[in-house]
């Protein structure tokens, strides 16, 4: 095989292997929801080094609302667990958590959650895996909470999402 053939075969190789990378490749959008919780479980120690310094640990239920009127989250069921360190007078302090968004099917999508507590809370969203048709999404964002009462809130989200083309 001459020299210009074999380079020729190594360059279509490469254009028909890109063009299988390409095609794996993700797409992004911009995303924005509304998590509603509802309090379901709830623990709190009092650390006493100070008046009101508390940790909690919690468990919330909820469904998604998709601020933008699309059909990507909108209606998805929602299990929230998480962490604070804070003061149980304001509830500000700081948190962690994580999050299982529930499909229509029952794939899942999970996500961490870490940042401040209590009215105008705020913080860090980011999606660290999924199950079935989900498989394959990324997605980082920021979040801001309103507390309704004590087993009420809601926290808006927005997230760059990139969906795994199929």
């Amino acid at each position: 095989m001459s020299g210009y053939r074999f380079m020729a075969l190594i360059a279509l190789f490469t254009f028909a292997l890109g063009l299988a990378l390409v095609g794996e490749a993700v797409a992004g959008e911009k995303v924005k929801f509304r998590d509603h919780f509802v309090g379901v479980k709830w623990e709190q120690i009092e650390v006493g080094d100070r008046e009101g310094h508390a940790i909690g640990l919690y468990q919330s239920k909820g469904v998604i609302s998709n601020t933008e009127g699309k059909p990507f989250l909108d209606g998805w069921a929602e299990t929230d667990s998480g962490l604070m360190d804070f003061d149980s007078k304001t509830w500000h302090g700081t948190g962690h958590g994580h999050e299982v968004l529930t499909d229509p099917d029952g794939d899942k999508i999970f996500i961490r959650w870490e940042g401040t507590t209590g009215p105008g809370g705020r913080g860090i969203h980011e999606i660290e895996g999924a199950t079935g048709k989900w498989q394959g999404i990324r997605g980082k964002g920021t979040y801001s909470a309103r507390i309704l009462s004590p087993v009420q809130w809601y926290v808006d989200v927005e997230m760059d999402i990139e969906f795994p083309r199929r």
